[in-house]
């Protein structure tokens, strides 16, 4: 897993946002008390987003990818 950027919830909580490097998925985490927030904060900002969202999202991108094989002349 990366760290690729952070975001604020609604509630100004701060999420750091890691990548897994192998498959691409998402995970978020809460910063904690004793996380470098300087460090946070110069990681790049990224638009708040749920994990639900990022499910969909990678749900469509590979329903997308199937339909373009399937459908490839």
């Amino acid at each position: 897993m990366e760290p690729i950027g952070s975001f604020q919830r609604p509630n100004e909580e701060y999420v750091l946002v890691h990548r897994c490097l192998g498959c691409g998925v998402e995970r978020f985490n809460r910063i904690a008390a004793d996380d470098d927030f300087d460090l946070v904060l110069a990681l790049p900002i990224l638009p708040p987003r749920t994990s639900r969202e990022m499910k969909a999202q990678r749900l469509k991108e590979e329903i997308d990818e199937e339909f373009d094989m399937n459908h490839t002349a």
